[in-house]
């Protein structure tokens, strides 16, 4: 029996986080080096998970990172999206949709302008399919591990999930980070 549940970061205990690592390495073996060691993409914590579990597994995650972006003069506070997976074996399920409804339902309570995510051409549909829109950003510029900026590689594309605002700004978006 599966249950699902939204949890803060600062209550994620060790057990909890090493679930979430093993399945973030089982789901993307060739990161194994970095999620065997954290869930911190580019140094990113999430602020709050939601974690769908199976027994001792964590069969599908979703990270929100709470980071106030810049769109030329505007700035706004986004629900970051990172780490989401499903299992293998649980795929083709509609737990990704699951999961990512109930993490942008908890970031409009919580408040956040937007939802924003990057992912590759082929994992589109996956996220459209819960509501997510592709934004034809001018470009997306983040801040790398020296303190370089420079822009997100072209083959990611850029959603966006309307919350408090329902178009997102015109023009070049700016991570005031690293990405996540």
């Amino acid at each position: 029996m599966t249950q699902i549940r939204k949890v803060q970061e600062p209550d994620i205990d060790e057990t909890l986080d090493a679930r979430i690592k093993t399945s973030l390495c089982r789901c993307f073996p060739d990161n194994s080096d970095t999620f065997g060691k954290t869930r911190a993409w580019h140094g990113s914590y999430p602020s709050f998970s939601i974690v769908m579990e199976d027994r001792d597994d964590i069969v599908a995650h979703v990270g929100i990172v709470d980071r106030t972006v810049r769109v030329g003069d505007t700035s706004l506070r986004v629900a970051g999206i990172q780490n989401v997976f499903v299992l293998a074996d649980y795929r083709g399920k509609g737990l990704c949709e699951v999961v990512m409804t109930m993490a942008m339902e908890e970031a409009g309570i919580q408040k956040f302008d937007a939802g924003l995510l990057f992912c590759i051409p082929e994992l589109e549909k996956v996220y459209a399919r819960s509501g997510w829109n592709v934004l034809r950003a001018d470009k997306t510029l983040r801040i790398d591990e020296v303190g370089n900026e420079v822009a997100l590689p072209e083959y990611n594309i850029t959603m966006v999930y309307p919350l408090q605002i329902k178009e997102f700004p015109l023009g070049a978006i700016h991570l005031m980070g690293n990405d996540w």
